[in-house]
């Protein structure tokens, strides 16, 4: 989701970092499957194969990309070169463990409707607002505070919620399903790559380059190189390959 910011300098460069130390690859990794693997997006089965295949070593990436962020150091006066789990340690250790029970709320969310003042009244028309009984508005109901954040923040959402991908599996039964990883898992032992699926030298679109471009920036004008050099994600190619092939031939055999 693109929204405006103004003050969110570090988090932003955060981003960057995601995006530049892993994240593009598999971006990069996913637009070659399209591209040249027969990737559908629009094929329900195909986003639970993606899912099945790769989220958890993509996760895997990710939980190491944290990992190495929080032990990096960060320059700064007030932080002193520390590393983030290091000021968390020593935060616990002269503080104690802090429980946030609104984590994950944007803290200008919480100043304005649960500041030092307590809860925003709202004075409708006619109500002065001055603390009698007969005229004090009620304090909001917590739906009615959550409908007006959503309505407060809807002019710096550039575009309409992503629609998450059902990653429920498309088989009819259990049985079917093992079925299908059994013969993957035979496909893989054997080595065997599809044809079809432009990995094998001599087939109309199969590239040796390694490299995908993305665009990227605001208003995509700019393009990067991406290096899918690194022989896992050839491995990578060739499963997504052999799983596609094998779920392809489920379908036609209506097993789904």
């Amino acid at each position: 989701m693109h929204v405006r910011s103004t003050r969110n300098s570090r988090i932003e460069r955060l981003w960057v970092e995601v995006g530049t130390q892993f994240v593009r690859r598999w971006r990069g990794f996913f637009t070659r499957l399209e591209r040249l693997h027969k990737l559908d997006v629009d094929k329900p089965g195909h986003l639970w194969l993606l899912s099945v295949l790769f989220l958890n070593v993509l996760n895997d990436d990710c939980r190491q990309f944290q990992q190495e962020w929080n032990l990096h150091p960060i320059h700064g006066s007030d932080t002193r070169d520390r590393s983030p789990q290091d000021m968390r340690l020593l935060g616990q250790a002269s503080l104690g463990i802090y429980e946030d029970e609104f984590e994950g709320i944007c803290p200008t969310v919480l100043q304005r409707y649960y500041g030092i003042h307590g809860r925003e009244v709202v004075c409708h028309r006619n109500q002065t607002g001055a603390g009698h009984p007969s005229d004090k508005a009620d304090e909001p109901a917590e739906d009615d505070i959550i409908d007006r954040i959503k309505q407060e923040q809807a002019n710096d959402v550039q575009h309409d919620a992503v629609e998450v991908p059902d990653s429920n599996t498309p088989f009819r039964n259990e049985e079917d399903e093992s079925m299908f990883f059994e013969i993957l898992e035979a496909v893989v032992m054997e080595g065997i790559v599809p044809e079809g699926y432009n990995l094998r030298e001599g087939e109309d679109e199969y590239d040796e380059n390694t490299s995908e471009y993305l665009r990227v920036g605001r208003r995509r004008e700019h393009h990067v190189e991406i290096s899918l050099a690194d022989p896992i994600w050839r491995t990578r190619s060739t499963l997504w390959a052999q799983a596609s092939s094998i779920l392809d031939h489920f379908e036609a055999n209506e097993f789904f």
